[in-house]
């Protein structure tokens, strides 16, 4: 766990001096940016952003405001979910080339364009959480990649919003297999009991931040395990959210 946080903290600290030696450039299209960030507008502008979603899992939906049928027959354990972009390119290659290419500039980008859909909509009239948790990864898989992308993209956030971010009182007690290697109905079963409580939780509201929700399998199971050690609300912040919905979801 320490060298891996010290691997995040080199990095990081080698993108801030990389960034100050040299004129911001769009990643997608590397094109000179004039916005202070590797994001040009044109690039910005064309990212698929979802319209419509269901408010408490932030399904897609074609109708504004409307919850789906699955949350209406039976409510998640979180209370509302904040889903930004539709999980397709040029989205999902950002998120994989930070989990596997290890590209973490892209984390930084990821959250800064959450941060700016906090600020300016999902919470511009209502308070914030108190604290913001990333969904953890299991020690295995956090030494293999040396990083947690979900902390990585709170990051920014954090530091904006002046909230902190709780990476310790819970974890992932079982090395489960890679979500996306199962077949759907595999992912339930494959994520049960998979996370626990190590501290106590002495928080009221809070966010629980991760890269992108498929099935919802992994962001169930987690915020059903912090509902029961008292936590009272819980919202749901993600970058990417599937267009289609898969039946077996919750």
């Amino acid at each position: 766990m320490g060298s891996s946080l010290r691997y995040s903290a080199f990095i990081q600290l080698y993108q801030k001096f990389y960034t100050w030696l040299l004129p911001y450039h769009c990643i997608l299209c590397r094109a000179y940016c004039t916005r202070k960030q590797d994001l040009c507008e044109d690039c910005h502008a064309g990212l698929p952003v979802i319209t419509h979603a269901c408010p408490r899992c932030a399904q897609v939906m074609t109708t504004p405001g409307l919850a789906c049928g699955t949350c209406l027959s039976k409510q998640p354990p979180f209370d509302v979910t904040h889903a930004l972009y539709l999980y397709q390119e040029p989205i999902s290659n950002l998120i994989l080339n930070l989990k596997f290419q290890h590209t973490l500039v892209n984390a930084r980008i990821l959250g800064e364009l959450l941060l700016l859909k906090i600020q300016s909509d999902w919470y511009s009239e209502k308070p914030l959480p108190e604290v913001i948790i990333p969904i953890p990864l299991h020690a295995t898989r956090l030494k293999e990649r040396g990083f947690n992308q979900a902390l990585e993209i709170a990051r920014p956030i954090a530091h904006s919003l002046d909230l902190p971010i709780d990476y310790t009182s819970c974890a992932r007690q079982q090395a489960t297999l890679a979500q996306a290697t199962l077949h759907p109905k595999e992912r339930k079963q494959n994520i049960k009991n998979a996370f626990q409580i190590v501290k106590p939780l002495p928080y009221r509201h809070i966010a629980v931040i991760d890269d992108v929700i498929t099935t919802g399998h992994t962001i169930n199971e987690f915020c059903k395990t912090v509902k029961k050690a008292g936590v009272q609300q819980i919202d749901v912040w993600c970058c990417a959210r599937p267009a289609a919905k898969a039946p077996w979801i919750f």
